[in-house]
């Protein structure tokens, strides 16, 4: 039983189609890439927006910065350790426990 023209052709366009479907959802640019682009579109949208809300509190600190001598002063005390215009500061050692 010979196979006619028809079913090789038919044979031939499944085989195509079904190629067609394969480089669809496995090839560069498919599917799974389509997913694993979205998955990193979302990541980065969620680090900018962290690093805008970052950008806001660092302006607002700026501001703070350039008008506010009491913000100033108190950045001084904390961070930088100074102390006000006639103040005494008092260091206490702490007692050595010996263990007998």
């Amino acid at each position: 039983m010979k196979p006619s023209h028809l079913t090789i052709a038919f044979f031939f366009v499944v085989l195509v189609l079904v190629s067609f479907f394969v480089s669809i959802i496995m090839g560069d640019n498919g599917f799974r890439d389509l997913n694993a682009m979205k998955q990193e579109l979302n990541a980065l949208k969620a680090k900018n927006e962290n690093l805008q809300q970052k950008n806001i509190e660092m302006h607002r600190k700026i501001k703070r910065l350039k008008e506010d001598p009491e913000f100033i002063e108190n950045i001084a005390r904390q961070e930088l350790k100074m102390i006000g215009k006639d103040e005494i500061v008092f260091k206490f050692k702490e007692k050595e426990v010996k263990d007998e």
